[in-house]
């Protein structure tokens, strides 16, 4: 076999890459500019959306609509709290972006360069991962979470944590618990406090998704009634979208779906 067989060519490269970008690339217009999905994700899985207007013909505003800050405050970070603050005003200057309230921002030269775009997008993730980098205040226990994690341990399953799943429209998303011992089984806990409806929503697509690309998935999703306030609409999205959904200490459906699951 020649050297030549064995050596990766760059236009079947080039050409991989592209396809990504424009699959994975969507633009629309908005009353004021552009709104546009790039390939980079945010570590809940959720690509990134930006957006782009122009204050002035050769002047660009690029903009993350107040989402990246939005969602490290979900996670339960304080963003004001010194060292998270500190550290979102060391990035904001090594990046060159401006904040107003939540949004982060950049001004550019219109047409903006893809380079600049990829960059300002860079941030993006930067400081979205501040949730995992800097613990700023006592976290308290998460009981739903060590629930599962105990059943899973009674259960002699291992479960992988954060783990990616592609479904046919998102390619990467992300559930806390993973396990197929015979069927796939994922599990989510419900993080965020107050409210859950819109958050929901976004689930509500995310499983159905899952489930067209992974039918035989079961897909699990538990809340803490102390914790949360699911009313009738989340409840209603929940339980026409998973397997199970519930409060948390229903541990003998748990039980049941892991029964299912390691049935062959």
């Amino acid at each position: 076999m020649s050297t030549v067989e064995n050596t990766p060519s760059p236009l079947i490269l080039r050409e991989s890459l592209q396809t990504f970008w424009q699959e994975s690339l969507e633009i629309a217009p908005t009353p004021r500019g552009l709104e546009f999905a790039v390939p980079q994700s945010y570590p809940d899985g959720w690509q990134i959306v930006l957006r782009l207007e122009l204050p002035a013909p050769t002047t660009a505003r690029l903009s993350d609509g107040g989402k990246t800050l939005w969602q490290l405050a979900q996670t339960g970070q304080n963003i004001e709290a010194d060292v998270t603050a500190q550290r979102i005003r060391e990035l904001c200057e090594i990046y060159q972006l401006k904040r107003d309230g939540w949004e982060l921002f950049r001004f550019l030269p219109w047409p903006t360069p893809g380079a600049e775009v990829h960059l300002f997008t860079e941030a993006m993730v930067s400081i979205s991962h501040l949730a995992y980098l800097h613990e700023p205040a006592v976290k308290t226990p998460n009981v739903a979470r060590e629930t599962v994690e105990k059943v899973f341990r009674e259960r002699k399953i291992e479960a992988k944590i954060n783990h990616r799943l592609e479904g046919r429209v998102e390619k990467r998303i992300v559930v806390d618990y993973f396990t197929s011992p015979h069927r796939p089984l994922a599990v989510q806990v419900l993080g965020r406090r107050g409210a859950v409806t819109s958050y929901m929503e976004q689930w509500g697509f995310r499983w159905r998704d899952l489930h067209d690309a992974h039918p035989r998935l079961l897909r699990v999703m538990l809340y803490d009634p102390a914790v949360q306030d699911v009313d009738s609409t989340a409840t209603a999205i929940g339980e026409a979208v998973c397997d199970y959904f519930g409060p948390y200490d229903n541990v003998t459906r748990l039980h049941d779906l892991l029964d299912v699951a390691s049935r062959r």
